[in-house]
C-alpha cells in the first residue's frame, strides 16, 4: 500500500488540487454570487443616420433618449462604478426604408467587461421619429422694453448682424414658426447703444414654439437701439389778409399749442417751430376749427401718442367791427358741358347750401340774397346715370362794399337720369331764392 501510494504520488496531488479548485468555486459564489442588476438611464446612440439620410433623405428627428439596461455577472462585476461607462446601447436606422413616421427598433447591448452579459432593455424597444429636415429663413422683430432716462425715448430696435434668421426642421413644422424675436431693455439709457439679443422663435399669434423640433441656426442677434431726446416744439400758422378781415382782426388758437418731437439731438436744436401751412383770411369760417397736417421736418418723428394733425381756430377780436351772416342759398345754375351730345336729363337734389357772409353788420343788412347763386359745371356723359357729387361756385351780383363770400367752393348733389325718367322726390333742374 505504501509503495502504491509513493508511486501513484503525483495523481493523489492533482486530485489534491483539483478538490481545492472545487472548493475555492463553491466559496467563491457563496461570497461573490451571480445575479441580474439593472443599470439605470443610459444613453442610446443612434447609428446608420448618413445610410438614413443618403437612401432615403429622411433624417432622425427625434428618439427615446435613455434606456434602463439589465446585466447578468458576478456581484462585484455588475456594481461596479465604472461599468456604466462601459456599456453601450445602440439603435440602427439604417434598415429604414418605409418613409417619414415613427418607428419602434429594438436596442443592442455591447459590453465591454468580460464576464458580464447585457440581457435586456426597459423599455424593450426604443422610439424613433424619422422625418425630412429642412430649412427656411425668418425675418428677425425686437421690441424695447423699460423706460430710458426722463427726456428721452427708444426708437425702433435694428437687427445689425442679420435681419433674418435661418431655421430647421422637420418640413411639416416650419411653416408654424412666424418670426423670431427678441427684447432689449433700455431703462435709464439717454443714449443710442448695441448690445446682443437672445431670440426665440414664435408663430403667427405671438406665442412661443413649443412641442415641434424646429430650431434656430443662431440664438442671438446684434441690435442697436436708437435712443432720441425729446423736445416739446410750437406750432404756428401763416395768414394772409382778406379784404373784410386782416391779421390785426383776428386772435388765433392751435390745439395743440406744442408738439412733442424725438430725433438727433443736432437735428432738434435747429427747430424753434413748426408751421402748420397758410390761412386766407378771405376763405376762412371765424370760430370753426380748421384741421391741419402736422409737417415734420427730416430727420425727426412725433412722440408716442402725438396728434398728426393740430386744429386751428380763427376768431375776430371783440372790439373788431367786423360780423358774419349764415345765409341759406337755393339758387343753381347748372351747366352741363355735353350739352350737345348727352341724352340724359339732369336734376338738382340738394335744396339748399349754407354759406357764410362777412362784413360790417350795415353793410351785410343790405345783402340782397337774390343776387346769390351756385354754377354747378359738370359733363353728365361722363359721370353717366345715377347720383353724383359735384363742385359748386357760389357767385353774386352787386354786393354792398365790404361784404365777402367766405367760402366760395361747396358741394352739390345732382341726379343724371335717362330722358323721360321720372326725377327723384324733391328734385328740380335749378333752384329758387331764400329770402
Amino acid at each position: 500500500m505504501k509503495e502504491f501510494i509513493r508511486k501513484h504520488d503525483i495523481w493523489l496531488r492533482l486530485l489534491a488540487v483539483l478538490l481545492a479548485f472545487i472548493l475555492w468555486m463553491i466559496a467563491r459564489d457563496e461570497i461573490d454570487p451571480y445575479e441580474n442588476y439593472t443599470l439605470p438611464n443610459l444613453p442610446v446612440t443612434i447609428t446608420g443616420a448618413d445610410e438614413l439620410l443618403r437612401n432615403t433623405g429622411l433624417s432622425v428627428v427625434e428618439y427615446t433618449g435613455t434606456v434602463n439596461v439589465t446585466v447578468y455577472g458576478q456581484n462585484n462585476a455588475v456594481t461596479n462604478s465604472s461599468l456604466p461607462g462601459r456599456v453601450t446601447v445602440s439603435v440602427d436606422v439604417s434598415g429604414i426604408t418605409d418613409g417619414a413616421g415613427e418607428y419602434t427598433l429594438t436596442p443592442e447591448i455591447n459590453v465591454g467587461v468580460s464576464g458580464v452579459e447585457g440581457r435586456s432593455t426597459t423599455p424593450t424597444r426604443v422610439r424613433v421619429l424619422v422625418d425630412e429636415m429642412t430649412t427656411a429663413t425668418v425675418p428677425v422683430r425686437v421690441d424695447a422694453t423699460g423706460t430710458p432716462a426722463d427726456g428721452y425715448r427708444a426708437g425702433t430696435p435694428e437687427p445689425t448682424s442679420t435681419k433674418e434668421v435661418t431655421i430647421e426642421g422637420p418640413a411639416s413644422e416650419l411653416d408654424e414658426v412666424a418670426y423670431a424675436y427678441g427684447s432689449v431693455d433700455v431703462s435709464g439709457t439717454s443714449s443710442t447703444f448695441t448690445n446682443e439679443c437672445r431670440i426665440m422663435l414664435l408663430n403667427d399669434a405671438g406665442e412661443p414654439i413649443t412641442g415641434t423640433h424646429v430650431v434656430s441656426q443662431t440664438d442671438t442677434v446684434t441690435v442697436r437701439v436708437p435712443i432720441y431726446p425729446v423736445e416739446s416744439i410750437p406750432l404756428m400758422v401763416t395768414l394772409t389778409d382778406g379784404d373784410t378781415l386782416t391779421t390785426e382782426q383776428v386772435d388765433i388758437s392751435i390745439d395743440p399749442e406744442n408738439i412733442s418731437l424725438m430725433g438727433d439731438q443736432n437735428t432738434l436744436a435747429g427747430i424753434t417751430e413748426i408751421n402748420l401751412g397758410t390761412i386766407d383770411l378771405d376763405t376762412v369760417r371765424t370760430g370753426v376749427p380748421i384741421e391741419m397736417e402736422i409737417p415734420l421736418p427730416d430727420g425727426v418723428r412725433l412722440d408716442d401718442g402725438q396728434p398728426s394733425a393740430a386744429q386751428v381756430t380763427i376768431t375776430v377780436k371783440a372790439e373788431e367791427n367786423v360780423s358774419t351772416r349764415s345765409v341759406q342759398v337755393t339758387n343753381f345754375v347748372p351747366t352741363d358741358t355735353a350739352q350737345g351730345e348727352t341724352t340724359y336729363t339732369v336734376n338738382v337734389l340738394t335744396e339748399s347750401v349754407e354759406i357764410e357772409l362777412r362784413g360790417s353788420e350795415s353793410a351785410l343788412d343790405q345783402v340782397d340774397l337774390s343776387t346769390l347763386s351756385i354754377g354747378l359745371t359738370f359733363d353728365s356723359v361722363s359721370l353717366g346715370a345715377g347720383t353724383h357729387m359735384v363742385r359748386g361756385v357760389i357767385a353774386a351780383t352787386g354786393l354792398p362794399t365790404g361784404v365777402t363770400i367766405v367760402e366760395e367752393d361747396v358741394e352739390v348733389q345732382i341726379e343724371i337720369m335717362a330722358a323721360n325718367a321720372p326725377p327723384a322726390s324733391g328734385a328740380t333742374a335749378e333752384g329758387g331764392l331764400d329770402t
